[in-house]
C-alpha cells in the first residue's frame, strides 16, 4: 500500500512539474502542429498535438458603453479599401478574391509603436509598414490553403462532502510526509531565489476543499507556408485614428504573370533602354510630395511596354548643430538599403505564418462558500520571413529630401531600380530636389503615378 502511495505522489509531482515548463512560441520556430493518437490504459483514443501555448495572465479593460461615447470613424484602411475596390471596378475585379485573370489583391494593416509627435516615428511607421505588408502576404497563403489544428475540453465537478474520511486523513497524513521532503528542497531554491519566507509558508498551505469546479479550454491554430514570387505593393494609406494611433495600410497584388516573371530576374532586370527611357526620367522627376507616401516595391512599364521594378526606402533624419551631413547620408544609405530589400522581397520571399487563440475559464465554489473565476481570452501572430538571398544589380535613380506631412520630421528617401548590369549609365538630365513641403492632412493615401503596374 505504501508502495502505491509514494508512486501517486511521485506522479502527480512529475505532472506539476510538467505543467509548469514554458512552450516556445518564438517566430523562429514557427512549424505546423502533427496530431498523433494514443490509447490510454483504458482503450479509449486521445488527441495530443505537438505543441501548446499557456496562457498569458488577463488585464481588465474598463468600458465605457454610454451612447455619447460611441463613436465611428474612418480608419486609413478602410480608405484604402475604397480607393483600390474603385480602381478595380473599372477592370471587373475584386479585392479578397482570385479574379478572372489568376490575380489577387489583398490588404493589410499594422499600427505605428511611436505617436507622431515623438522621435522615432518614422522607424516605427516603416515597421508598420513591413507588418502591414506581411500580414497582407498571410492572407494570400491561405488561398493555397492552411493547416488548422483545434483542440477543446469541458469538465465539472460537483462534491457535497460532510464530515470527514478517517480513512483519508490517514492517506492524506502520508502523504503529506513525503510531499514534505519535496517542499524542504523547493523552499530551499525559492529562499535562494530571494523569495521571502512568509511567501513560502504561503505556498505550502494547502489548497481550500471545492465543492464545484467546472473548467473550459479552446485551442484553435492555424498554419500557413510557402515561398511568395511576384508580390508587389500597389497602394498605401496611413494617418492618425485619434490622438494617438497611427495607422499604416498596404495594399498587395499577386497575379500569375508577375510570379512568372520575378521568377526571371535576367528578362525583368531594366536594360540601358529601360533606364533612359521617358517613363523612368519622369519618375527621376517626381517631387518628394508624391514619393513622401511610396515604401516597398512595385511594376512599371515604359512607354514601350518594357516592365521594370522599382523599390522605395525612407528614413528620418536626426536634426542636429552638428554633423548634420553625416546624419543625412547615414539616413540615405539606410533608406537605399531599405529599398533594395524590398525589391528582393518582391522576387521572392519565403514566408511562414501562425495564428493562435486560445480561450479558458475556470469557475470554482469552495467548501467556505467562497467562489472564483478565472478567464483568458489569448490571441498570437507569428510571421517569419526566412533568410534567403538573391544576387542582382540594382542602381539609384532618385535620392529626394522632404518633410512627414503629419509628424513634420525630415525624411530622406531612395529610389532603386533593378538593372541587368552594373554598368549602364544615365545619359538624360534629372531635376535636383530641394527639400520638399507636403500638407497636412488626415489621411494620406498615395498617389497614382505614371507606368505603375496595378
Amino acid at each position: 500500500m505504501k508502495k502505491q502511495l509514494i508512486s501517486l505522489v511521485i506522479l502527480v509531482m512529475l505532472f506539476s512539474c510538467k505543467d509548469g515548463e514554458q512552450k516556445d512560441t518564438n517566430a523562429t520556430n514557427i512549424e505546423p502542429e502533427v496530431e498523433t493518437i494514443n490509447l490510454d490504459g483504458s482503450g479509449n483514443a486521445s488527441s495530443t498535438t505537438g505543441s501548446s501555448v499557456n496562457g498569458v495572465a488577463h488585464f481588465q479593460v474598463s468600458e465605457d458603453l454610454t451612447l455619447d461615447n460611441s463613436v465611428i470613424i474612418d480608419l486609413p484602411s478602410d480608405k484604402l479599401a475604397e480607393s483600390v475596390t474603385a480602381k478595380l471596378m473599372k477592370s471587373g475585379k475584386s479585392l479578397n478574391t482570385v479574379n478572372s485573370d489568376g490575380s489577387v489583391y489583398f490588404i493589410g494593416t499594422a499600427s505605428t509603436g511611436v505617436p507622431v509627435n515623438k522621435n522615432g516615428f518614422i522607424t516605427s511607421r516603416n515597421i508598420a509598414f513591413a507588418k502591414a505588408e506581411l500580414r497582407a502576404k498571410m492572407q494570400l497563403l491561405r488561398l493555397t490553403g492552411e493547416v488548422v489544428t483545434s483542440e477543446r475540453n469541458s469538465a465539472l465537478i460537483s462534491k457535497n462532502i460532510q464530515g470527514s474520511d478517517p480513512d483519508a486523513v490517514e492517506k492524506a497524513s502520508f502523504i503529506e510526509k513525503i510531499a514534505a521532503v519535496a517542499d524542504k528542497s523547493l523552499d530551499k531554491a525559492l529562499s535562494q531565489l530571494g523569495v521571502d519566507q512568509s511567501e513560502i509558508a504561503q505556498m505550502n498551505q494547502s489548497q481550500k476543499e471545492k465543492r464545484y469546479s467546472e473548467n473550459f479550454y479552446n485551442y484553435v491554430s492555424s498554419f500557413v507556408g510557402s515561398m511568395v514570387k511576384g508580390v508587389s505593393v500597389i497602394k498605401i494609406a496611413e494617418g492618425e485614428v485619434g490622438s494617438s494611433d497611427y495607422e499604416v495600410a498596404v495594399a498587395i497584388k499577386y497575379s500569375p504573370e508577375q510570379q512568372s516573371e520575378a521568377a526571371n530576374i535576367k528578362n525583368l532586370a531594366a536594360s540601358q533602354e529601360v533606364i533612359n527611357s521617358e517613363m523612368v526620367n519622369k519618375l527621376r522627376n517626381l517631387s518628394p510630395e508624391k514619393l513622401v507616401s511610396k515604401l516597398g516595391a512595385q511594376f512599371f512599364k515604359d512607354e514601350n511596354g518594357n516592365r521594370f521594378v522599382l523599390g522605395f526606402g525612407q528614413s528620418s533624419v536626426q536634426k542636429s548643430n552638428t554633423r548634420q551631413s553625416s546624419f543625412i547620408n547615414i539616413g540615405r544609405r539606410k533608406s537605399r538599403l531599405q529599398a533594395v530589400e524590398n525589391i528582393k522581397n518582391l522576387l521572392a520571399e519565403d514566408l511562414v505564418g501562425k495564428e493562435i487563440s486560445e480561450t479558458i475559464e475556470k469557475i470554482s465554489e469552495f467548501q467556505d462558500g467562497e467562489q472564483g473565476l478565472y478567464t483568458e481570452d489569448n490571441f498570437s501572430e507569428l510571421i517569419q520571413s526566412k533568410r534567403s538571398s538573391i544576387k542582382m544589380n540594382t542602381m539609384n535613380i532618385k535620392d529626394w529630401t522632404g518633410t512627414h506631412p503629419v509628424s513634420n520630421t525630415m525624411v530622406v528617401g531612395t529610389v532603386v531600380i533593378l538593372t541587368e548590369s552594373n554598368n549602364i549609365n544615365l545619359t538624360k538630365n534629372t531635376v535636383i530636389d530641394k527639400k520638399g513641403e507636403t500638407k497636412k492632412s488626415k489621411y494620406n493615401v498615395s498617389e497614382d503615378i505614371d507606368g505603375e503596374e496595378f
